[in-house]
């Protein structure tokens, strides 16, 4: 395969991977059903032509029917009058009118076949479309609901991510800031009074009997 045929064939399959991406189903099944819709109008529009014509067929074999029975009664009465020829000639008209009829008849039972096709057709494309229509419906509420709980989801992503930013991190950095501060305030330089004061604080409380017996025990030794 040559490089520019593979390329082609990568930038199409991005190509429709960004389509895919940005295709709405509930727009695709929308679509998918106008066209449905399209052709369960022209099939009945194709119904109603085919009853049309079977109906004009059926007022020919309405018009043979009334010949055929003309011809019936002319024979009879051609037989009564005894008149041969006549009674021949009406007959041989009557067998060609039941001829026909007969072409007729089969022609109506054609045309009945197939409008009855198309009205099962039509019928079948109207429970389709019915379908589609409430299974449009029922994607479109759990469309909704699933963006909703994406959108939900992506905030508390955003939130619990906290921007990349690590809490005990920046904790102990404050820590050692504070600590700092401290070591610092140790070091700095201090007075005369303050050390005065630091010496008096830092020196143990003397309790009164001790500071007596150990006078007592001072002179004793002097002795």
């Amino acid at each position: 395969m040559s490089f520019f045929k593979r390329l082609k064939n990568v930038v199409n399959a991005k190509a429709n991977k960004a389509l895919e991406k940005h295709e709405d189903p509930i727009e695709l099944l929308e679509l998918s059903i106008t066209k449905k819709e399209k052709l369960l109008q022209d099939a009945k529009k194709q119904c109603a032509n085919f009853i049309a014509s079977v109906d004009s067929i059926r007022g020919e074999k309405k018009l043979l029917e009334e010949k055929i029975s003309k011809y019936e009664e002319a024979t009879k009465a051609a037989i009564l009058k005894e008149d041969a020829d006549k009674a021949q000639s009406f007959v041989k008209q009557k067998l060609e009118f039941e001829e026909k009829l007969t072409q007729t008849l089969a022609r109506i039972k054609d045309q009945d076949e197939k409008i009855q096709v198309i009205k099962n057709k039509i019928e079948e494309l109207e429970i389709e479309i019915s379908k589609m229509k409430s299974k449009k419906q029922e994607l479109a509420t759990r469309l909704d609901v699933a963006e909703i709980n994406n959108e939900i989801n992506e905030t508390l992503a955003g939130l619990n991510d906290d921007n990349g930013i690590n809490l005990d991190e920046l904790e102990k950095k404050v820590s050692q800031k504070e600590n700092y501060g401290k070591a610092l305030e140790d070091l700095k330089p201090k007075d005369e009074e303050a050390l005065l004061d630091e010496y008096i604080n830092n020196s143990p409380a003397v309790d009164s009997k001790v500071a007596d017996e150990l006078e007592r025990i001072k002179e004793q030794m002097k002795k």
